[in-house]
């Protein structure tokens, strides 16, 4: 299979995703690695600088965070002579698909989407959208919203990364995330100060969606119960999962999938999460972790130390058997060759 990746240009890649923590860019380093070393022809579209360790992959480089408009501008030409049996398109703003309105056949691109449907304002004029979601929940959402169909693929994570590195666990609960009003750090800051339990939060303060929020949010650490600090690297976020008490992932929206509690779960840290979203479908309730309606149901549960009655070797096994990255790519890679092969939708 001849396939195009078009990664977003925020981050460049590296062989374990990216520099910093970033989860599109992590997945498209290792479908892209993973699909190249079963020895799909693969060329990448990703920020200049970009390697993800395998050497039969070609780069298209992009400049960084430039203008998506101008990066399609690089590989536009191939892309309508019809070079690749299959695009696969991460981007935010979908300029490949301009290449295929009003084209007949149209060509093979897969919009693998990550966020909510409603950064777009409506869906690419073209008879096949073929959009993929990253959970059950989230293809429904869209094609509620405009009526297409929308398959889904679970992310995957590295099971060989991720998994505890063995040391004590500490008394403090870890929200990892973006201090962004979706991801509630605010409301888990109050709710700990509340409950007087330790919260460490870790989350990137450069992408973000409110600057108001965030300020708010760092107000309320007070160094004794909440601690706040930046964005940090895959390797650090390994040690934090394997010395935390658990995870605190009270989201405050219908996050499309959430790797940070499967990762979690992997290195043998109880997820607290919100019911909604893509966390209802990977956290098994009671078994690997811990779902709720509310913040309240979230403080009985601290106040009870139930993270206690959760067994790390359920988790791990959850985790292996159906979020990880052979699985992640296998299915990739069926779907793809489905494409190839002129499935449509």
């Amino acid at each position: 299979m001849k396939l195009l990746i078009i990664n977003t240009n925020i981050f460049c890649l590296t062989p374990q995703g990216t520099a910093g923590y970033a989860g599109i860019e992590y997945l498209c380093a290792k479908l892209a690695a993973g699909l190249a070393g079963r020895g799909h022809t693969v060329t990448l579209v990703s920020p200049e600088g970009s390697d993800v360790g395998v050497e039969n992959i070609e780069y298209i480089y992009t400049g960084l965070r430039e203008d998506e408009e101008k990066s399609w501008a690089r590989y536009r030409g191939r892309l309508e002579q019809g070079e690749w049996e299959v695009i696969l398109d991460e981007s935010w703003q979908r300029w490949a698909m301009m290449s295929s309105v009003g084209r007949d056949p149209q060509l093979p691109i897969v919009n693998h989407f990550h966020s909510h449907f409603s950064v777009y304002q409506a869906q690419p004029s073209v008879r096949y959208p073929m959009w993929v979601g990253i959970s059950r929940g989230h293809a429904d959402e869209l094609t509620r919203t405009w009526g297409v169909a929308c398959k889904y693929i679970y992310n995957g994570i590295d099971t060989d990364f991720y998994r505890s590195n063995g040391q004590p666990r500490g008394g403090r609960y870890l929200a990892l995330g973006r201090w962004t009003p979706e991801k509630g750090f605010l409301e888990m800051s109050l709710l700990a100060k509340r409950l007087k339990v330790g919260l460490d939060l870790y989350g990137d303060q450069e992408i973000i969606g409110s600057v108001a929020y965030m300020q708010r949010a760092l107000q309320e650490a007070d160094g004794i119960f909440v601690r706040a600090y930046g964005g940090v690297s895959r390797e650090k976020t390994v040690e934090l999962y394997s010395k935390a008490h658990g995870l605190l992932h009270l989201h405050r929206w219908d996050e499309p999938m959430g790797l940070v509690p499967i990762e979690a779960m992997a290195c043998g840290c109880v997820p607290i999460a919100m019911k909604r979203g893509g966390p209802a479908e990977t956290i098994v309730n009671g078994v690997t972790g811990f779902l709720v309606d509310s913040d309240e149901e979230a403080a009985e549960l601290i106040k009870r130390d139930a993270v206690k009655e959760i067994s790390p070797e359920a988790m791990r096994k959850h985790v292996e058997q159906n979020f990880g990255l052979k699985t992640f790519v296998d299915t990739w890679e069926g779907l793809l060759l489905s494409v190839a092969a002129g499935e449509r939708w």
